[in-house]
């Protein structure tokens, strides 16, 4: 029995399509059901139920699917034990947050890229909740993110810590050149992010308690633009610090000091409790985490 074809059972049953195993492993579609029927032939069972372009694993193929996963898990941790020292390689699939896309914190991801030649990564940029799905559909193997933390039986946090969110405005705005509280700033005119980011979701939430809420004058998907139109002066919004420190240390926006309301995130980094991680991807994990733990120190 090939580990090739183990791996693309693994992807096969995580995405249930045999046409994103294909787009995954960089496979003929022909090839993923190939290898998928060999495996179906050696065991004398079948694995999937097909239904049109979409596959669901039959009962054999949900309890073979543990016993495929212990064994890519045991090529794994064969090939750290002998190949310790050999370079990592292969390629993976990575989500992570659009704010954090536009943040220095990618420059850790550029370096572990400089540092192994070898690996090649596919980010996807979404929303925290959709890169939580995929992460639990197999689609993406690792994701970066800022969101509440929660209890999942399906994800494992690999390491967690905190992240302000800030009100941001044009350096010359009047709610930026004093100290101001919630219930005034609510009158601004908002430049939002997109409805249902998980800090927005968190701000409106909170107003709704008190009883207060936002005068959006434009949503817009992407921080960079939403920092150049605050930045013009055509309203307020909030923002990961990340995502706004240079725009604030080079002087385009300022932070709004609000009195009596703060929001923090969890800056993430998550896999799915359930499979295997690649060596590859833990030693980006590891790297991205002891960066990040180097700044809570300085």
């Amino acid at each position: 029995m090939e580990l090739r074809n183990i791996k693309t059972f693994i992807h096969a049953a995580e995405t249930e399509s045999f046409t994103a195993t294909a787009l995954r492993e960089n496979y003929a579609q022909s090839t993923v059901t190939q290898q998928i029927q060999t495996i179906e032939r050696e065991l004398g069972v079948e694995l999937f139920i097909r239904s049109g372009r979409r596959v669901a694993l039959s009962s054999a193929g949900r309890e073979f699917l543990g016993y495929a996963r212990r064994m890519a898990a045991l090529e794994q941790e064969t090939l750290a034990k002998f190949r310790g020292t050999a370079e990592p390689e292969g390629v993976f699939f990575v989500g992570v947050i659009e704010t954090i896309a536009t943040s220095r914190y990618m420059e850790r991801i550029g370096t572990f890229l400089q540092q192994y030649p070898k690996v090649r990564l596919h980010i996807q940029v979404d929303t925290a909740p959709r890169l939580r799905q995929a992460l639990i559909r197999g689609s993406i193997d690792l994701v970066i993110l800022l969101d509440r933390l929660s209890e999942s039986l399906r994800i494992r946090t690999l390491y967690h810590r905190r992240s302000e969110i800030q009100f941001i405005a044009a350096v010359n705005s009047a709610y930026a050149l004093r100290p101001i509280c919630l219930e005034e700033l609510v009158e601004a005119p908002w430049i939002l992010t997109e409805h249902g980011t998980n800090y927005r979701k968190k701000l409106e939430d909170d107003l709704s308690e008190r009883q207060l809420y936002l005068h959006d004058r434009v949503e817009i998907g992407t921080s960079k633009t939403i920092i150049d139109f605050a930045a013009a002066g055509l309203g307020v919004s909030l923002l990961p610090a990340v995502t706004v420190e240079e725009a604030v240390r080079v002087g385009r926006v300022a932070v709004i000091d609000v009195t009596d309301y703060q929001i923090e995130m969890q800056l993430q980094i998550l896999a799915a409790d359930e499979r295997w991680l690649p060596h590859p991807l833990a030693l980006l994990a590891e790297d991205f985490a002891r960066g990040l733990a180097g700044e809570d120190h300085n």
